[in-house]
């Protein structure tokens, strides 16, 4: 931009320079003719004139030649670098493929340039004239313009030679139709397919496709497709990292948690679906979770046609209010809720506006300034807009916490689910060995689809023991414990190993309420005769009515809570 900008300035000195030289005729030179003379300038093409020639051309000539020496260098480096890096990339293999260049595409890139292990990474980016592309310039990431819904496209990429390839356009559609031809490309290929993951930002699309495409594997379909969402994603750190139930929700406490979302755009109802998963607690009262938004009607109607079990009170208590976060109405429900006893509030902002975001989330702090425990959680769209003002007016009490940021958002965590990978890839390999167990003490008990390696499981059944995993620390506050890493113990703290009779008797029930959340938000109802391909399942019933046979693999469970953290290196501590 400054050889642009120093490339304009000497045509303009160069225009005016010119028409104050007079022709041999006495007569000044036109506009025309003094622009063309201007542009002449920058391959050194000067004709001698009569007389002292003024300031501007006198510049514009020394300026003009330098201008086209620097434009010509920076082409030629241009040139050499594209040269080398398609010699490269002609026999590249193993790398990374990002298919689409907005923020979530760059932060992508960034990382995976930082891993050791990536050989390569190639961006397909569809606008020349993105301006993040000057970024990767800046920081060496290769790049390919094209539109990656071609096959050509993706074969300039090599995309199926590539170890991964993520996609993240701005539009659901395009990255299923990129996702589709890369499945088709890699039909084709004798080698083994390259994991496939596609971002989708609508939560019920992405859910039903995901377990359509992962009954489809193998190298004769092209590969499993692996569907995710950083909005999911951020809603799941952000409640690991501020706990539904504070410090922990025993069996005899009254309190009752109350969520309370502003805006229920797409940030609010991931952390609604989220928390209705997360929030089952040892007490048995039911999460509260109560949405603002101009448009709440709509959006409840919209949410509970996707999940229709919202709508009685059998998960949680949902209300939905129709009012903009900056109205008297709503100013009257907060101050409603905050003066409630027996409540642990959560306030999450989540409005499409940065600026209205933290006008409101400033308002709300003043509010707060009571309710020292309640929890205010703003999300901002970047680290660049209006963190730093956040940070700064928050006080000791009442601080607001930033969320949201796509530079923590748009990580490879949001694909790869390495939060509690391992304890749940643990509580799966101690459900089946569980089960194993039932049977040889001679219960008669059918195979189940669940029963195999974590590898060939599908991933509606990884999802339910990931979700598990991020209940465990719910269930150990539950007890009086705290989740903490094994290595980092002081001196006389002794994990749990093991737990009570009567400690099991509280958690079990708690274990399958969560169980039936889950399942019932992701379409499955009861039946007396279980079919997991039409999620028919027989054991979604109250605790009271369960047979004591399913009962038992509750309790199995979390006799092994404290193997399964154990391979994540976490243990149960006292507080």
């Amino acid at each position: 931009m400054t050889v642009l900008g120093l490339g304009i300035l000497s045509l303009i000195l160069g225009t005016f320079g010119f028409m104050q030289v007079p022709e041999p005729e006495g007569h000044p030179e036109g506009l025309v003719d003094a622009f063309y003379n201007s542009m002449r300038l920058f391959h050194m093409h000067f004709d001698h004139v009569p007389g002292p020639l003024p300031w501007e051309l006198q510049i514009a000539r020394f300026l003009a030649p330098v201008i086209f020496g620097v434009s010509l260098f920076k082409g030629f480096l241009f040139a050499a670098r594209s040269h080398q890096q398609s010699l490269k990339h002609q026999s590249q293999s193993g790398h990374v493929v990002i298919c689409g260049l907005g923020q979530k595409g760059l932060q992508l890139a960034r990382q995976c340039v930082k891993q050791k292990d990536k050989k390569w990474v190639i961006v397909i980016e569809k606008n020349p004239h993105n301006e993040l592309l000057s970024i990767c310039d800046e920081e060496g990431i290769y790049y390919l313009i094209g539109d990656a819904t071609e096959a050509a496209v993706l074969k300039a990429a090599r995309a199926e030679f590539a170890k991964e390839v993520i996609i993240v356009t701005p539009e659901d559609e395009t990255n299923l139709r990129i996702a589709l031809q890369v499945r088709d490309l890699n039909k084709t290929s004798q080698l083994h397919s390259p994991e496939c993951f596609v971002h989708l930002e609508n939560i019920h699309l992405r859910e039903r496709l995901q377990r359509e495409f992962t009954k489809q594997s193998g190298q004769a379909t092209g590969g499993r497709l692996n569907f995710f969402d950083v909005y999911d994603d951020e809603a799941r750190r952000l409640l690991q990292e501020l706990p539904l139930d504070g410090d922990g929700i025993t069996q005899d406490d009254p309190r009752t948690v109350h969520v309370v979302i502003m805006g229920f755009g797409r940030m609010g109802r991931s952390l609604a679906l989220r928390a209705a998963k997360m929030g089952h607690f040892a007490n048995g009262r039911k999460l509260r979770i109560s949405v603002i938004d101009r448009q709440a009607d709509h959006h409840r109607q919209h949410l509970l046609f996707h999940y229709p079990i919202l709508e009685s009170d059998t998960i949680c208590e949902l209300r939905c209010y129709q009012a903009t976060a900056q109205s008297l109405v709503a100013l009257k429900l907060i101050e409603g809720w905050i003066a409630e006893p027996d409540t642990i509030l959560r306030f999450f902002v989540c409005l499409d506006s940065n600026a209205s975001a933290v006008e409101v989330g400033l308002r709300l702090q003043e509010i707060l300034m009571d309710r020292s425990d309640a929890k205010l959680c703003v999300r901002i769209k970047s680290q660049k807009t209006l963190e730093g003002v956040l940070n700064a007016v928050s006080k000791k009490d009442n601080d607001i916490i930033p969320f949201g940021m796509v530079e923590n958002a748009c990580c490879e965590s949001a694909f790869r689910h390495e939060y509690h990978e391992a304890t749940a890839r643990s509580l799966h390999e101690g459900y089946c060995r569980g089960m194993a167990e039932l049977r040889a003490s001679g219960q008669v008990i059918a195979p189940r689809p669940a029963e195999v390696p974590w590898e060939e499981l599908r991933e509606e059944f990884k999802e339910s023991n990931r979700q598990a995993a991020d209940h465990i620390a719910i269930k150990a506050r539950a007890l009086g414990y705290q989740i903490g890493k094994l290595k980092e113990a002081t001196a006389g703290a002794i994990p749990i190993r093991t737990l009570t009779r009567e400690q099991k008797r509280i958690l079990a029930p708690m274990e399958h309420a969560r169980w039936c959340a889950e399942r019932w938000l992701g379409g499955w109802v009861h039946d007396d005769k279980r079919d997991d391909d039409r999620h028919r399942h027989p054991d979604l019933l109250p605790w009271a009515r369960l047979p004591d046979t399913e009962r038992r693999i509750d309790h199995a469970q979390i006799e092994q809570l404290a193997e399964a953290l154990a391979a994540e290196g976490l243990g149960i501590f006292p507080q």
